[in-house]
């Protein structure tokens, strides 16, 4: 019997055969080429620098919220899906001059800020300052006096008595410091009915192209009356206010960061403010088209010495910005519309 050599046998001749791979045997394995490594690499460093710049620009902006000076407004309700900020204005008097540095003086301007619960819209509605209604303790009087008496608790008070509406923040805008908001979103556009000056700047009928100077000349113009000064307050806070909207300015980080960081230096909000809550409402604002916000001023008609509000259309007004529908309600009274081009 004759043995047959293996390819195992020390003895014996070795011989070739081909691997089988049910077998048992592993195919090579293969390593990754060294491009290819660098390329994962690479794009885990870019999700980790992307990472770190978000949670820097999130702890930059948190940084400026945090520092809008707080005040107390007594007790506010929480808001739900909608919300509706008072909101008034200082910086310069009656003459519209600047205020003095001891203290800023009420501009005039008195707004209710209403976004809806869908957050796809909202309303500013104006209050003439000058309309005569019940304050709570000082019987019937003109609605400023409530906050020279009482500061902005009173009037939220007042307000939220003679509109029904829940107001659930308080904002007050410094005019003095307006200019910078302009200048970051690059300048805005207001419509004047005919041409004026204003400290030696001369305005032409039509459009007008602001700058932040030119924004402040532009309020604190002398030779109007106050009336048509606050209609200016109103309509410069609806160039802002359209500008954020229609242009997305919010949008990318670093305009985020300079209109904020502007922003931020004219507001001073109540105390239930959450910083959250700031630029939640600054981004519900920058997300709104421009066609979204509907202004309008609370009808009013002068009796005697008195300015006495319209009861039954400010009555259909206050109910339509408790059910979103300001709009519609514009649509209905388009004479409430708050003008574009004012004197």
């Amino acid at each position: 019997m004759t043995d047959t050599p293996r390819g195992t046998d020390p003895g014996g001749p070795a011989r070739l055969t081909d691997p089988d791979p049910a077998a048992g045997a592993q195919p090579p394995v293969k390593r990754p080429r060294r491009g290819k490594r660098i390329a994962v690499l690479s794009g885990l460093g870019v999700l980790v620098l992307f990472g770190a710049a978000v949670a820097a620009g999130f702890l930059a902006v948190n940084h400026l919220v945090s520092r809008v000076p707080r005040v107390s407004v007594g007790q506010l309700p929480a808001s739900g899906g909608a919300q509706t900020i008072l909101i008034t204005g200082a910086g310069f008097g009656a003459t519209g001059g600047p205020s003095p540095a001891s203290a800023a003086e009420f501009s005039g301007l008195i707004m209710l800020m209403h976004v809806n619960a869908s957050q796809k819209a909202g309303a500013v509605v104006s209050i003439p300052p000058m309309v005569v209604v019940p304050v709570p303790g000082k019987g019937d009087t003109e609605l400023e006096n409530a906050l020279a008496a009482g500061g902005p608790t009173l009037l939220v008070r007042a307000v939220e008595q003679l509109t029904h509406v829940p107001i659930n923040h308080y904002a007050r805008i410094d005019f003095d410091h307006v200019s910078q908001v302009i200048n970051a979103l690059g300048g805005v556009d207001v419509t004047m009915l005919k041409p004026g000056a204003s400290i030696g700047y001369k305005f032409h009928a039509g459009v007008n192209e602001l700058n932040g100077v030119t924004a402040i000349y532009y309020v604190r113009d002398r030779s109007v009356s106050n009336a048509d000064r606050i209609l200016r307050q109103q309509n410069l806070m609806r160039a802002i206010l359209s500008k954020v909207a229609s242009r997305h300015l919010l949008t990318t980080p670093v305009k985020m960061y300079r209109v904020l960081d502007a922003v931020t230096s004219m507001l001073t909000v109540s105390s239930n403010f959450t910083n959250s809550e700031l630029m939640s409402l600054v981004k519900e604002l920058s997300s709104l088209d421009g066609k979204a916000g509907t202004f309008v001023t609370a009808p009013s008609h002068q009796a005697g010495k008195k300015v006495l509000l319209d009861r039954p259309a400010s009555g259909q007004l206050w109910r339509a910005i408790t059910d979103d529908s300001v709009a519609a309600f514009a649509r209905q009274d388009p004479q409430t519309v708050t003008p574009v081009a004012v004197p």
